[in-house]
């Protein structure tokens, strides 16, 4: 059992590592979405990602054959389902705020629930549920003040679009476990959005307004990625408890929005943080039978 918890523990750190740097990551978006739009993001997400990948194993291992394309069928899936949630993502930022944005982040877990349970025939435990509508409660007392209804409903359902992609495609990363390596994963999954994104670009128009900060958001990502993927392929872990774990990326969220922009919390969404750690703290001593 001391061994049991031994290793769940690291990886509820990856996960919780992967959280924060994702929500860095949609910080940087949100503030390059003024400068750029989503086509040029996602496609230097992608080059970012799949030249860090290539360049961290050729430090490592010395060559490139462990990002040999193995059981390409599923990394096309994956890929596919990235393709359709970055794009679904970046387009809902640009008309949500940095709150609602996080309000509706907080059906991820349901949603991954309800394709997982089927799929990977997961039994959460009795005490992931409670846990799960404590950090619901904490985020909607987050979002509450910010909260614009759904007078720009598009931005909502295609913002709800990409969450099912994503789970998908985590669901497919969690069932093929340890199949494919980590770094060969991380390598494929931005391969589709690079080519689709890349024939639809003006490169001659982004080369003018380019900074050294347009790679920010790339860096996090591929940092999150790193983390969130090592989660996943983990046998110690599950899909539903992984998605729970979201709750911690709307308190990031919320300091990231005040040092950004100048977005004072109230007390209730101070305390509505404290009950997402409280969430997260139950969630990490759940276990799945």
């Amino acid at each position: 059992m001391l061994a049991a918890a031994v290793s769940v523990s690291p990886m509820i750190g990856w996960t919780l590592m992967g959280y924060f740097l994702l929500a860095a990551n949609i910080a940087a978006e949100k503030w390059l979405l003024e400068g750029y739009n989503f086509k040029e993001i996602n496609f230097a997400t992608a080059a970012v990602i799949m030249t860090l990948t290539a360049l961290q194993e050729l430090a490592q291992r010395g060559n490139l054959k462990r990002l040999a394309p193995v059981r390409w069928r599923p990394l096309l899936l994956i890929s596919s389902c990235t393709l359709a949630a970055w794009s679904c993502y970046l387009y809902s930022l640009v008309g949500l705020s940095m709150f609602e944005y996080g309000a509706i982040s907080l059906l991820a877990p349901v949603v991954m629930a309800c394709i997982a349970i089927p799929l990977l025939r997961e039994r959460p435990p009795r005490m992931l549920w409670p846990a799960l509508l404590f950090g619901i409660t904490g985020g909607l007392l987050l979002v509450k003040g910010e909260w614009h209804g759904l007078g720009e409903w598009h931005f909502h359902a295609v913002m709800f679009a990409a969450l099912v992609f994503s789970s998908i495609r985590w669901i497919v990363v969690k069932r093929l476990g340890g199949a494919i390596p980590t770094p060969t994963l991380i390598f494929w999954e931005p391969l589709l959005v690079l080519l689709t994104m890349g024939a639809m670009l003006d490169f001659p128009a982004l080369w003018e307004k380019l900074t050294p900060a347009f790679l920010t958001s790339a860096l996090l990502l591929f940092l999150s990625r790193q983390c969130l993927v090592r989660s996943y392929q983990s046998s110690h872990t599950t899909a539903t408890s992984i998605a729970s774990l979201i709750y911690t990326k709307l308190g990031w969220t919320m300091l990231f929005g005040f040092l950004i922009w100048g977005t004072v919390p109230s007390w209730l969404e101070w305390f509505g943080v404290l009950m997402i750690i409280a969430s997260s703290a139950m969630i990490a001593r759940t276990r799945t039978p």
